[in-house]
């Protein structure tokens, strides 16, 4: 996929998968909360200047630089001058981070609060799932070495217990997206910059 379809095609649709069994289960009971993105978590915060809030956003976000980095997420992103790193913004921040925080904070630790009622429980359970999705891709895109895909789920389950620990000592989505997004951003730069 040339780097145009990516940006037209690949971003939005990334996106859109990942929100659809969160806008299923939002419709099927009820709109909870008004809004979808009001339900999901996009919002203004409490406590957003607790200092645990801010490290532990920071530490996310140095986190998840490492796991995108190990992947070398930006890799198939090719080119010069500033359409490359327009491009890098929009897959970092937009395909890779919102995606999974809309599915991962957004959704699955909500949804598994509400049926087990134990939150650090839905905590663990939405960070294990998403470090699973890291070795898992980093199984099938990356290297199949048994170091670098527990590495994969330690940098994907790490930082996501820090930020679902974030949304809901705040109860936004938008400091876990801005530390996911910023790790993101800055591995893509690096990336592109040391070729």
């Amino acid at each position: 996929m040339d780097l145009v379809t990516t940006l037209l095609v690949g971003v939005p649709a990334q996106v859109a998968v990942f929100a659809l069994v969160p806008l299923a289960w939002w419709l099927n009971a009820g709109r909870p909360d008004g809004s979808f993105l009001r339900w999901l978590g996009f919002r203004r915060g409490r406590e957003t200047t607790d200092p645990l809030v801010l490290g532990a956003t920071i530490a996310a976000a140095l986190g998840f630089l490492g796991s995108a980095l190990l992947s070398r997420a930006a890799a198939p992103i090719t080119g010069t001058g500033y359409f490359v790193f327009l491009a890098i913004a929009l897959v970092a921040v937009v395909q890779t981070a919102l995606s999974e925080e809309l599915f991962f904070r957004g959704f699955m630790l909500g949804w598994v609060e509400g049926r087990s009622g134990r939150p650090m429980l839905a905590n663990v359970v939405q960070a294990v799932a998403c470090g699973l999705l890291r070795l898992v891709v980093h199984w099938l895109f990356v290297s199949r070495g048994l170091a670098p895909c527990l590495a994969a789920f330690a940098l994907g389950a790490g930082p996501a217990l820090m930020v679902g620990w974030v949304r809901q000592r705040t109860g936004s989505l938008l400091w876990p997206w801005a530390a996911h997004g910023t790790g993101n951003l800055l591995a893509g730069v690096i990336s592109v910059t040391m070729r």
